[in-house]
């Protein structure tokens, strides 16, 4: 039987993606790694942070952690093909 203390979420100290309840949370490094290959490396670094300050691109703070959800990224890969501007 489970209880409620032995479902705690530990974060791992490396720093591979980490699976939230439902959906696995990626490092910035790595988003932007992934968002370069499926754009064809049309999306520099200083342009991706700046949309994760401001809010364009939705992330979660964990700690002094940053993290993207992954339907988050697939998303802004969606709008960036797609030629959205935002």
């Amino acid at each position: 039987m489970t209880t409620q203390q032995d479902k705690v979420n530990v974060l791992p100290l490396s720093r591979n993606p980490i699976k939230a309840e439902t959906e696995t949370m990626i490092a910035p490094a790595n988003a932007l790694r992934i968002l370069r290959r499926a754009t064809g490396g049309t999306i520099g670094k200083s342009t991706f942070y700046r949309w994760l300050s401001s809010g364009k691109v939705y992330s979660v703070r964990l700690g002094y952690r940053i993290f993207i959800p992954f339907p988050a990224l697939e998303d802004l890969i969606r709008q960036c093909k797609a030629g959205e501007r935002f």
